[in-house]
């Protein structure tokens, strides 16, 4: 059984890190900045919508 909420949809490399988008089960789309080395800040947008089972975990 599958207990992950989240599908990766796309996987995108950049100058500054990784750019992964990902869907929940709800259907909302989230988008997360993971930056190369340890100095970095990570960036998200997106998220679940408030009736969302998932949202808070």
């Amino acid at each position: 059984m599958n207990t992950n909420t989240n599908t990766i949809v796309s996987r995108h490399t950049t100058s500054k890190g990784v750019v992964v988008w990902s869907r929940c089960a709800c259907g909302r789309l989230q988008m997360a900045l993971i930056p190369y080395g340890t100095d970095g800040k990570g960036l998200a947008a997106g998220g679940h919508h408030i009736q969302c089972p998932h949202r808070g975990r």
